[in-house]
């Protein structure tokens, strides 16, 4: 492991759409070696920084969250070690505006390691927890004193690189990249959801917040990617690339569903959805394929009309009729994404 890096993990929940690409000048300002995590997240190597600003990395973070707060009005949290993994787990164990910086030192990394739920360690989704819990491995501790013959017997081709994780090794660094164009929305719901038609529901809210905002911007979209985050924190995403450049609300909607239906999850305690549109492009470059649809030609031409009166009025004074009365434990979309580049 090595002693002399310096990695920070940033996550701003909540942030929006067009602040969260404005993020990254003030990020900038303290280190040029800089990745985005979208929606909301971001890693920073403060290793050339330190001596530079002579601060700690802990006290790096504190400038950070300054700067962060003072210009854009945002409670931070930050994690920090030595390797990128131990940044974001100790950045996952913070509550808002908080800094939990580990110590380099072999032996403070391997306390705070040991200490975490097996399912914090990156690389072991549900499936995997089950089978470990069954042989009594619920922390990374139990995880790191297994012999690597015994990990691999049970995790198959991935032992040996939960192996070297248990035991705080992650060769991997922080590549140097901002924000992608794209626009991003998520649900999270107050409490974890088991009814797909809530979902569902979700989705549809998701689908015309997106639609709205690529038909305001002027811009069109490629591919459909939707990320399902479950009650113990791990993720799934999935994504499709779609026959021709759209805008058109329905047509995200049914991606999304049909992803979603995809997964095949049953019984799975869903926390939050998130959908996000990529490969963007102007939309007067595009073209759109005439259909004999009476229904679809109808909706792409009553669009513009949704999107004035909302625009007056308010987002969401008009919306689809299956939102009028949305479950009562689901919290509003939060809009999560980086502004496209203006054509």
């Amino acid at each position: 492991m090595s002693r002399d890096r310096a990695i920070l993990h940033l996550r701003t929940p909540g942030v929006s759409f067009e602040v969260y690409g404005q993020l990254f000048s003030v990020l900038a300002d303290v280190s040029p070696v800089v990745q985005a995590l979208p929606p909301d997240g971001a890693l920073m190597d403060v290793t050339g920084a330190l001596g530079y600003f002579g601060r700690t990395p802990a006290g790096l973070a504190d400038l950070l969250q300054t700067r962060l707060l003072a210009r854009y009005g945002l409670t931070v949290s930050v994690g920090g070690g030595p390797t990128r993994m131990i940044a974001t787990m100790a950045a996952e164990t913070c509550a808002p505006g908080r800094v939990l910086v580990l110590d380099p030192d072999p032996a403070a990394v391997e306390a705070f390691l040991r200490a975490r739920p097996v399912r914090a360690l990156p690389g072991v989704g549900p499936a995997l927890v089950r089978g470990l819990v069954r042989y009594g491995i619920e922390s990374v501790g139990d995880l790191a004193d297994l012999p690597l013959a015994t990990l691999q017997r049970i995790a198959g081709g991935t032992g040996r690189l939960l192996h070297q994780r248990a035991h705080g090794i992650d060769p991997r660094g922080v590549t140097v990249g901002g924000p992608p164009a794209s626009i991003a929305a998520g649900r999270r719901f107050e409490r974890d959801v088991l009814d797909p038609d809530e979902v569902r529901q979700a989705l549809l809210a998701l689908a015309a917040d997106l639609g709205a905002r690529l038909r305001t911007a002027g811009k069109t979209a490629r591919a459909v990617e939707l990320q399902v985050t479950y009650a113990d924190r791990s993720t799934t995403t999935r994504s499709r690339t779609l026959r021709e450049a759209t805008a058109h609300t329905p047509v995200l909607q049914d991606t999304l569903y049909a992803l979603f239906a995809a997964l095949g999850l049953q019984r799975a305690r869903i926390r939050a959805v998130t959908a996000r549109v990529n490969n963007l492009a102007a939309a007067e470059h595009g073209f759109v394929q005439l259909t004999l649809d009476a229904t679809t030609e109808n909706n792409r031409a009553l669009e513009p009309v949704l999107d004035k009166a909302n625009r007056r009025w308010g987002t969401g004074t008009v919306h689809p009729a299956a939102l009028t009365n949305p479950k009562s434990h689901a919290t509003r979309p939060t809009r999560r994404s980086r502004h496209p580049d203006r054509s």
